[in-house]
């Protein structure tokens, strides 16, 4: 008998082995939301207690089960419910020449008595003149704040309102993301208040990190999340709880009345963080608005079948060249540091310049005063010069904003 249920085991076994190996799978997948559930649930209770252990599971999870792809819509939730708290509603009263509306503000530094908070210059430029009008309500608290306009960059379309604690508030300030770290894909949420709905959030992807001639004089952050009226100076949020961006319009050119096409326009954090900086600093006092600086070369573009016999990652397309400049032409940094005609750009500060767009990348976010050090190819050699951005001419940067329009 003994021997017999040897027997009929050893046949059943290879067939057993076979059944669990498939089915376990299946019956895992059928699964897979409760399970992950479950697990991401002991991975967070396990971080309050042993950090290092909680980043293992995390891990092995991810290895065992992909556990990571689940993680994305845990992570977007995180994004809106950890950021709920510092996003706020900027209210515009009607008077004077303000219609009166509502837009969106976030925390960006907080102190022991008052919060600064980061918007849309369009959100309150009607009401510039009159911060009477101006009030901002907290998701925390039952009362509007008055609020006091530090400062507001048009070029940018970034304002900086302050406002004053009333009862030991414990705000907390939304960290600007290094714009080295974002990249087309990223998934993001948008906070805000669309189409005058407190506190909404829409989910989407990155879906160009630098755009480039939909605003003047800006690199803006392509997003698909939605964005409404209303949504105008909310933060644009990472999965890792920092500002990607600040929610400025959409783009929707063929419709006579703008609605959603699937382009959302937010302003860079790089260009953020430099706008706020500023403002923030005894600098903007004295000055009364935040500088731009002029485009500091004369440049043209190689054409294919100059560079063709160089491999593509060695080709550097942008030149030096005045040949087209009317006589009398005001001329630039670059021609008046020694750049010489044919010049062909090299390296900025160290980094390789392959084309024009590298150059408006860098000149975008400088400051008048900013010293680069360039390096360019002469002839056979190659040549170092030290260029000092200068100060583009305001009027002649408004005027551009202007004719560009929102």
């Amino acid at each position: 008998m003994r021997n017999l249920t040897a027997r009929v085991f050893r046949s059943l076994k290879t067939p057993l082995v076979l059944f669990l190996v498939v089915m376990t799978p299946v019956i895992i997948n059928a699964h897979y939301r409760e399970i992950q559930e479950q697990i991401h649930k002991g991975i967070s209770e396990l971080y309050e207690t042993n950090e290092s252990l909680a980043d293992w599971v995390y891990e092995a999870n991810d290895f065992v089960f992909n556990g990571k792809s689940f993680d994305l819509e845990r992570k977007q939730k995180s994004a809106i419910y950890s950021s709920f708290e510092s996003v706020t509603m900027v209210s515009v009263k009607p008077g004077g020449t303000s219609p009166g509306g509502i837009g969106t503000g976030w925390f960006a530094r907080v102190d022991e008595t008052h919060g600064w908070i980061i918007t849309n210059y369009h959100v309150i430029s009607d009401a510039k003149d009159r911060p009477d009008l101006i009030s901002v309500t907290t998701a925390l608290d039952m009362w509007d704040y008055d609020a006091e306009i530090i400062g507001y960059d048009e070029i940018a379309d970034i304002a900086v309102l302050k406002i004053a604690k009333k009862d030991d508030e414990k705000w907390t300030a939304l960290e600007i993301e290094d714009a080295s770290e974002i990249a087309m894909g990223d998934p993001v949420v948008v906070m805000g208040h669309g189409m005058s709905l407190p506190y909404t959030a829409s989910q989407g992807f990155v879906s160009y990190a630098q755009r480039y001639g939909t605003r003047p004089y800006s690199l803006m952050l392509q997003v698909d999340a939605v964005i409404n009226q209303g949504n105008s100076g909310g933060p644009v949020i990472g999965m890792n709880g920092k500002v990607y961006g600040v929610a400025q319009s959409i783009l929707s050119p063929s419709r006579a009345i703008p609605g959603w096409d699937g382009i959302g326009l937010a302003v860079g954090a790089k260009q953020v963080q430099r706008s706020f900086d500023f403002i923030i600093s005894p600098n903007y006092i004295s000055k009364g608005y935040v500088p731009y600086v002029e485009f500091p070369f004369n440049l043209s573009v190689k054409k294919l079948e100059e560079v063709y016999e160089i491999s593509k990652d060695d080709r550097h397309y942008a030149y030096i060249d005045y040949s087209s400049l009317p006589e009398g032409a005001e001329t630039t940094v670059g021609q008046d540091s020694g750049l010489l005609q044919g010049d062909i750009l090299w390296e900025i500060d160290g980094e390789n310049i392959s084309s024009s767009f590298g150059v408006l990348k860098k000149t975008v976010y400088a400051m008048p005063g900013d010293v680069w050090k360039v390096k360019v190819k002469r002839g056979e050699d190659f040549v170092e010069l030290d260029i000092a951005m200068r100060e583009m001419d305001r009027n002649k940067l408004l005027g551009a904003v202007n004719r560009g329009g929102r």
